[in-house]
């Protein structure tokens, strides 16, 4: 199981770099991957200063020596950091970096695996979606979710030319991004759409309309976590309408967590404002103004069920054809393992096309 919060990515980070292996979930014991307690005494401060909170005792460390419960730890005093718009899930290396914008969910901890196998040379930053942490309100339309988005991203990397990509709703709001960039004088060499339609056959799409039903919204992503996670929430229809609708995040959050799909100390509210956030991406029937000018990279996953067509329209929103690409997964798998790497290797392949 891989990092599901900021907490846990920092430390996965501190860990690999210090144990030198990329081979381990946030379950697994510290000691057994071969730290010894001058090791376990460098995580500690590390995360200490990289969370700017008092250290844990490393007799704490000791009788619970994993990621998930050293990030509780770090977690308790403050969830602030959670809130933060760019997480860069792969810091390292010197090439143009990678923007890479999250599903209807949000969860930008889904594409770590596809970071990593990206490379060490090319930094990748995920750009999180307000509304999902905190208290600052989601956006109701596209444009200004783009708009906040490139205040992050130029934090990050004030000039072009710029990478973008995005999973499903994501690639919508990264072409806006594109857009708006253009209109600024800035160019885009790639925009990469991951199993993702363009804006006008989405919003044909019968999807749109469940995700905006706040019940339907639930079951759906309920359901959909069994993609993510190899194991489903038992959420028949009956028993969520059983729930009163103010509980009904709680419940199903609760369901999440006993299940290791989100942090043991994860709000109840996760649930609800993920449905929030897609639902009002579902309404706001985004309609683009100018076509993009440079590159476009479409992987559709072989088993997907809601890019059913070659290009998923991604030719009508730009003036160059786009490069299609059908790879091994569905809508979810293609981005994680096993499939994330070779979704890496050919986003690697669209990357230098774009950039010769």
């Amino acid at each position: 199981m891989g990092p599901r919060d900021i907490f846990e990515l920092g430390l996965w980070q501190i860990w690999s770099d210090l144990l030198r292996t990329e081979d381990f979930g946030v379950r697994d014991d510290f000691f057994a991957l071969g730290g010894d307690r001058e090791a376990a005494r460098r995580v500690l401060a590390s995360a200490a200063a990289r969370f700017a909170v008092p250290a844990p005792a490393y007799e704490v460390f000791r009788a619970e020596p994993t990621v998930e419960a050293l990030g509780c730890r770090l977690r308790a005093p403050s969830r602030r950091l959670c809130e933060e718009p760019v997480v860069t899930l792969q810091p390292h290396g010197t090439k143009r970096p990678f923007f890479f914008l999250p599903n209807g969910e949000g969860n930008v901890y889904y594409f770590h695996a596809l970071a990593r196998h990206l490379g060490r040379e090319r930094p990748f930053h995920a750009l999180q979606t307000r509304g999902l942490h905190g208290a600052h309100p989601p956006f109701d339309r596209v444009e200004d979710m783009a708009a906040d988005h490139l205040a992050s991203l130029r934090a990050v990397q004030p000039r072009g030319p710029y990478l973008l990509g995005g999973h499903c709703v994501g690639a919508m709001v990264a072409l806006e991004m594109a857009l708006q960039l253009q209109r600024g004088g800035e160019r885009v060499v790639l925009l990469a759409a991951v199993d993702a339609l363009a804006p006008a056959p989405f919003f044909r799409d019968e999807i749109t309309d469940i995700i905006q039903d706040p019940f339907e919204g639930l079951v759906f992503f309920g359901r959909g976590f069994a993609s993510w996670f190899g194991q489903g929430i038992p959420l028949a229809r009956e028993t969520l309408l059983a729930v009163p609708p103010r509980l009904r995040s709680g419940f199903v959050t609760r369901l999440a967590r006993e299940r290791g799909m989100f942090t043991p100390d994860e709000p109840g509210h996760r649930v609800g404002r993920i449905a929030d956030l897609a639902a009002r991406i579902c309404r706001s029937r985004y309609t683009p103004r100018g076509l993009h000018t440079g590159s476009v990279a479409f992987f559709r996953a072989r088993d997907s069920v809601l890019c059913e067509t070659a290009t998923g329209g991604w030719g009508d929103v730009a003036t160059l054809p786009p490069r299609a690409l059908e790879l091994p997964g569905d809508h979810v798998t293609l981005l994680i393992e096993p499939h994330a790497r070779e979704l890496a290797r050919r986003l690697r392949e669209a990357i230098a096309e774009a950039e010769a």
